[in-house]
């Protein structure tokens, strides 16, 4: 079971990595500073990530089955959201 988590989570940070590194403004959008920053903390926090796991595994054994699963559920609906707002970091938060 453990093994599938760690396949999942890290498909899952690739999966929200690659979909807002991919993400291409409409014509006439405006420049959110906020949101940039919000993507690009997003884009480490998940790339830095799936770039842990491929290299050193599983890491810490204290971490346990339970920090896993809340991190994979966590990484699930962070997905959900990133890609219903087709990688828009912008739509993640409310207009001003």
């Amino acid at each position: 079971m453990p093994e599938i988590i760690t396949a999942a989570t890290l498909l899952l940070s690739l999966a929200i990595c690659i979909r807002l590194l991919t993400y291409r403004p409409h014509a006439g959008a405006r420049h959110r500073p906020a949101a940039a920053w919000l993507a690009w903390a997003l884009i480490v926090a998940t790339g830095g990530q799936a770039l842990a796991l491929v290299l050193f595994g599983t890491g810490s054994a204290a971490a346990g089955v339970t920090g896993r699963m809340c991190q994979l559920a966590l990484l699930a609906v962070l997905a959900i959201v990133i890609y219903r707002a087709r990688g828009n970091a912008a739509r993640l938060l409310p207009e001003n």
